[in-house]
């Protein structure tokens, strides 16, 4: 099992980890309590490991985890259909708030807009979606533009090329 960041989320249980199977330097003679203390670290360091795990960088996951299950539903909607037209009043709905109420906690929960998450989930998917060597103008329809230009501006603006450039590019990363 490997967990990252485990020694700094752990420090006494990664500490005991790493001397898990070390001989004591006077173990000339084991003891009867050994194994008992043994299945005790090796228990405690364990526990450690899956809170480490289950506590992991929030920060990293994509999609984002939010702990307001309201907040969650309304991301889980968006990543499930990004094509949607998504508008401030529909995820407010969607979160069960008023849409000043849903703004404040969006951005408090993420350090973004509903709008630019939106933005950035169509973005991933459209990422996703070149690679696999789908059309532009596909891509384009299957995440809610209007158009291809309006498309093609929103993702230069978002990748620094142009959506055909990607699509060239993923071709040529796929035959090496």
């Amino acid at each position: 099992m490997f967990i990252s960041g485990f020694a700094a989320a752990e420090p006494a249980a990664a500490h005991l980890a790493a001397h898990l199977g070390s001989p004591s330097p006077d173990a000339d003679r084991p003891r009867s309590e050994d194994e008992t203390i043994c299945r005790l670290t090796v228990t405690t360091v364990l526990l450690s490991a899956l809170r480490a795990w289950a506590m992991g960088d929030r920060s990293t996951a994509w999609p984002p985890r939010p702990d307001d299950p309201f907040l969650a539903r309304v991301v889980a909607a968006v990543v499930d259909d990004p094509g949607q037209e998504w508008t401030l009043d529909s995820l407010a709905s969607l979160g069960a708030m008023s849409r000043s109420v849903f703004s404040a906690r969006f951005r408090e929960a993420f350090g973004s807009s509903p709008a630019s998450f939106v933005t950035e989930v169509r973005m991933r998917r459209a990422k996703e979606l070149l690679d696999a060597g789908t059309p532009v103008s596909e891509t384009s329809w299957a995440l809610g533009y209007t158009s291809d230009e309006g498309f093609s501006r929103a993702f230069r603006r978002h990748t620094g090329i142009a959506p055909s450039a990607w699509r060239s590019d993923a071709r040529s990363r796929a035959s090496v």
